[in-house]
Formats: C-alpha cells, structure tokens, sequence
C-alpha cells in the first residue's frame, strides 16, 4: 500500500542566487508533475536568521495543507519523481549524518507528516531555534523528543551532495549543491564553530 506523493516545499529570500535557484525547482517540480509550495519570503537579516524560518515555515505547510510535506534546500534538485516517500507510517524521514559528525540528520531534505507526533516535534524545533541554526536546534529536539517519532533514514545514494571526490550516482534522486558564493561561505564558517561547541555540549550533558 502507498500514500499519495508529498507536497515538495521550500522557500527562498532574495539574497544570493536563491530566486534563480527557486525557479529551476519549481520547473523541475512541474516537470516530473510533483505538487510544489516554494514561497518567497523577507529575508531574517541573514544566512542563520533566514535557516531559522525554517521550522516554522514547515509547520505552516503542515497545517495549511493537511498532508506529507517533502522539505528541500531551495538550492537542491529533483531528478526523478521522489517515490520513496509514499510508503505510509513514518513521521520523519531524513538522511542520517555520518557517525563522526556532530548531528544526526541532514536537514536538506526531509519529509514530515501531518501527524500528532511529527507537529508536536516540529513546535518544539521552533521553540529551540533562538540563536542556533536550524541544524543545532533540531539536534536538540531530536535528543529530546527523538524517541516519540516513526523515524526512517534515506538511503545515502537516494539524496547525495555530489562533490569531485564522490560524483552523482545514475540512481540520484534528489541531490544539493554545496553551499558557495563568499558570503554564504563566510556565514557558514563562522557559525560552524559555534554549533560544534553546542554538540560538545550536548553530548557531555
């Protein structure tokens, strides 16, 4: 038995090349006949601030919509019609990091469904944010409330960031690009520093 396909859901500011990135997801949702809610939204004041809307912008689909929400980066893309995600039963489904990073899930895709569980997760990743990123505050959640969800991993060959190292496999469904431009590497630097000190302190707490 499969449930319907998720609703593909992202949102852009108009910082970087996010707008041009949105209108090539968009095209790829048409084109494989996916339906999409990829919303243009103010920008927070910056790369953290704007990872932060996040949480919330995923829980408005949640409730909007009534259905399975398939969450990617806007700067990711779809190459073949997700059909992964229609096996019903699972709150959260997201690809596990490897072992020796400081988080559990990659947080570039992943699916959420409209169930009691899933919306109470996903208010309390909303309440954590604050001054964390995205990443950080769902790693909180996740040590938490983890245990209260249907959680499954995506296999690693099904949502890939393709580097020169590690090429796209032909089976590639969904992949991301990895982040660049100088501010948004600037951003990122700056705050991976932070978010290893919270893991550290998270895993001594």
């Amino acid at each position: 038995m499969t449930s319907e396909s998720p609703l593909i859901i992202s949102f852009y500011t108009d910082d970087w090349q996010y707008p041009q990135h949105a209108d090539r997801l968009r095209g790829e949702c048409d084109r494989l006949g996916l339906a999409h809610h990829i919303e243009r939204r103010p920008s927070a004041g910056g790369y953290l601030e704007n990872t932060c809307q996040k949480p919330t912008f995923i829980l408005e689909c949640l409730q909007r919509y009534g259905r399975p929400v398939l969450w990617i980066d806007v700067d990711g893309s779809i190459r073949q019609k997700p059909e992964y995600f229609r096996e019903p039963g699972w709150d959260f489904q997201a690809r596990r990091m490897p072992a020796h990073r400081p988080r559990t899930w990659h947080v570039g895709t992943m699916y959420w469904a409209p169930t009691p569980a899933a919306l109470a997760f996903v208010d309390d990743w909303i309440a954590r944010t604050g001054d964390m990123s995205d990443e950080s505050s769902l790693e909180q959640s996740w040590r938490a409330l983890g245990h209260t969800l249907a959680a499954r991993d995506i296999p690693a060959t099904y949502f890939e960031i393709p580097t020169r190292r590690q090429p796209m496999t032909p089976q590639c469904v969904i992949f991301h690009r990895l982040s660049d431009g100088d501010s948004k590497r600037a951003q990122t630097s700056r705050f991976n520093a932070a978010e290893q000190a919270e893991a550290d302190a998270l895993r001594h707490s």
